[in-house]
Protein backbone atom coordinates (compact mmCIF):
# COMPACT_ATOMS: atom_id res chain seq x y z
CA UNK A 1 0.00 0.00 0.00
CA UNK A 2 1.19 3.49 -0.87
CA UNK A 3 -0.48 6.67 0.33
CA UNK A 4 0.51 10.15 -0.81
CA UNK A 5 -0.81 12.93 1.40
CA UNK A 6 0.39 15.49 -1.13
CA UNK A 7 -1.66 14.11 -4.05
CA UNK A 8 -4.34 12.40 -1.90
CA UNK A 9 -3.85 9.16 -3.82
CA UNK A 10 -3.84 5.68 -2.29
CA UNK A 11 -2.58 2.59 -4.13
CA UNK A 12 -3.41 -0.92 -2.92
CA UNK A 13 -2.02 -4.08 -4.43
CA UNK A 14 -2.48 -7.81 -3.94
CA UNK A 15 -0.40 -10.45 -5.65
CA UNK A 16 -1.38 -14.10 -5.61
CA UNK A 17 -1.67 -17.04 -7.98
CA UNK A 18 -5.47 -16.91 -7.76
CA UNK A 19 -6.14 -13.20 -8.14
CA UNK A 20 -3.64 -10.35 -8.47
CA UNK A 21 -4.88 -6.79 -8.63
CA UNK A 22 -3.95 -3.17 -8.10
CA UNK A 23 -6.34 -0.32 -7.34
CA UNK A 24 -5.72 3.42 -7.31
CA UNK A 25 -8.03 5.64 -5.27
CA UNK A 26 -7.61 9.29 -6.23
CA UNK A 27 -9.44 11.37 -3.64
CA UNK A 28 -8.66 14.64 -5.48
CA UNK A 29 -10.30 13.61 -8.76
CA UNK A 30 -12.82 11.20 -7.23
CA UNK A 31 -11.76 8.30 -9.45
CA UNK A 32 -11.12 4.64 -8.64
CA UNK A 33 -9.12 2.63 -11.17
CA UNK A 34 -8.59 -1.09 -10.71
CA UNK A 35 -6.43 -3.49 -12.71
CA UNK A 36 -7.13 -7.23 -12.52
CA UNK A 37 -4.03 -8.98 -13.84
CA UNK A 38 -5.52 -12.41 -14.63
CA UNK A 39 -8.31 -10.79 -16.67
CA UNK A 40 -5.95 -8.28 -18.34
CA UNK A 41 -8.58 -5.62 -17.67
CA UNK A 42 -8.95 -2.29 -15.92
CA UNK A 43 -12.09 -0.76 -14.46
CA UNK A 44 -12.50 2.98 -13.97
CA UNK A 45 -15.31 4.38 -11.86
CA UNK A 46 -16.40 7.44 -9.94
CA UNK A 47 -15.63 7.25 -6.23
CA UNK A 48 -18.66 7.58 -3.99
CA UNK A 49 -16.89 9.32 -1.10
CA UNK A 50 -19.88 8.74 1.19
CA UNK A 51 -19.34 4.98 0.84
CA UNK A 52 -15.53 4.93 0.86
CA UNK A 53 -13.32 5.30 3.92
CA UNK A 54 -12.08 8.86 4.28
CA UNK A 55 -8.58 9.58 3.01
CA UNK A 56 -7.47 10.48 6.53
CA UNK A 57 -8.67 7.10 7.87
CA UNK A 58 -6.64 5.00 5.41
CA UNK A 59 -3.41 4.85 7.45
CA UNK A 60 -5.31 3.77 10.57
CA UNK A 61 -7.25 1.13 8.62
CA UNK A 62 -4.04 -0.20 7.09
CA UNK A 63 -2.44 -0.49 10.55
CA UNK A 64 -5.50 -2.31 11.89
CA UNK A 65 -5.38 -4.68 8.93
CA UNK A 66 -1.68 -5.45 9.54
CA UNK A 67 -2.38 -6.08 13.22
CA UNK A 68 -5.55 -8.02 12.39
CA UNK A 69 -7.60 -5.72 14.61
CA UNK A 70 -11.23 -5.85 13.58
CA UNK A 71 -10.89 -9.30 12.07
CA UNK A 72 -14.34 -10.50 11.11
CA UNK A 73 -15.68 -6.98 10.75
CA UNK A 74 -18.32 -6.66 8.06
CA UNK A 75 -16.83 -5.13 4.97
CA UNK A 76 -18.66 -2.58 2.89
CA UNK A 77 -19.43 -4.02 -0.52
CA UNK A 78 -19.52 -1.69 -3.50
CA UNK A 79 -20.83 -3.22 -6.71
CA UNK A 80 -19.95 -1.79 -10.10
CA UNK A 81 -21.31 -2.81 -13.50
CA UNK A 82 -19.32 -2.24 -16.66
CA UNK A 83 -20.88 -0.11 -19.32
CA UNK A 84 -18.69 0.61 -22.32
CA UNK A 85 -14.99 1.04 -22.90
CA UNK A 86 -12.77 3.95 -21.89
CA UNK A 87 -11.61 5.74 -25.03
CA UNK A 88 -9.09 8.19 -23.55
CA UNK A 89 -7.03 6.98 -20.59
CA UNK A 90 -4.99 10.20 -20.55
CA UNK A 91 -7.93 12.10 -19.06
CA UNK A 92 -7.54 10.05 -15.83
CA UNK A 93 -3.94 11.07 -15.11
CA UNK A 94 -0.48 9.59 -15.52
CA UNK A 95 -0.73 6.88 -12.81
CA UNK A 96 -3.96 5.41 -14.18
CA UNK A 97 -2.79 5.73 -17.79
CA UNK A 98 0.43 3.85 -16.96
CA UNK A 99 -1.43 1.11 -15.07
CA UNK A 100 -4.17 0.51 -17.66
CA UNK A 101 -2.33 1.19 -20.90
CA UNK A 102 -2.58 -1.76 -23.29
CA UNK A 103 -5.40 -3.41 -21.32
CA UNK A 104 -9.12 -3.56 -22.03
CA UNK A 105 -10.44 -0.74 -19.85
CA UNK A 106 -14.10 -0.50 -18.90
CA UNK A 107 -16.16 2.32 -17.44
CA UNK A 108 -17.81 0.93 -14.32
CA UNK A 109 -20.83 2.41 -12.57
CA UNK A 110 -21.89 1.77 -8.97
CA UNK A 111 -25.23 0.00 -8.61
CA UNK A 112 -27.38 -0.94 -5.62
CA UNK A 113 -29.75 -3.84 -5.12
CA UNK A 114 -29.85 -7.49 -6.10
CA UNK A 115 -30.70 -7.22 -9.78
CA UNK A 116 -27.26 -8.37 -10.97
CA UNK A 117 -25.96 -11.50 -12.60
CA UNK A 118 -23.46 -12.18 -9.82
CA UNK A 119 -21.83 -15.09 -11.64
CA UNK A 120 -19.91 -12.65 -13.81
CA UNK A 121 -18.30 -10.65 -11.00
CA UNK A 122 -14.80 -10.26 -9.60
CA UNK A 123 -14.58 -9.26 -5.92
CA UNK A 124 -11.50 -7.60 -4.43
CA UNK A 125 -11.08 -7.23 -0.66
CA UNK A 126 -9.29 -3.96 0.14
CA UNK A 127 -7.98 -3.76 3.73
CA UNK A 128 -10.87 -5.94 4.97
CA UNK A 129 -12.87 -2.71 4.87
CA UNK A 130 -14.20 -2.39 1.31
CA UNK A 131 -15.07 -5.10 -1.19
CA UNK A 132 -14.92 -3.79 -4.73
CA UNK A 133 -17.23 -6.00 -6.77
CA UNK A 134 -16.85 -5.57 -10.56
CA UNK A 135 -19.55 -7.19 -12.70
CA UNK A 136 -19.61 -7.38 -16.45
CA UNK A 137 -22.73 -6.88 -18.45
CA UNK A 138 -25.91 -5.01 -17.84
CA UNK A 139 -28.42 -4.74 -15.05
CA UNK A 140 -31.21 -7.22 -15.65
CA UNK A 141 -34.62 -5.63 -16.13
Amino acid sequence: MTISSQTRVAVFEQRSNDLSWKTIWNYNTGVIATKVMQERTCYISVMNQKEMPSFDALLRLAAENRNQVGLGRVTRKLTFVTKGLVNNLNSYGADITAMCSGLTTYKAYEVHGGQLNLRSCTTLDVLKVVDLNYCRGNIMA
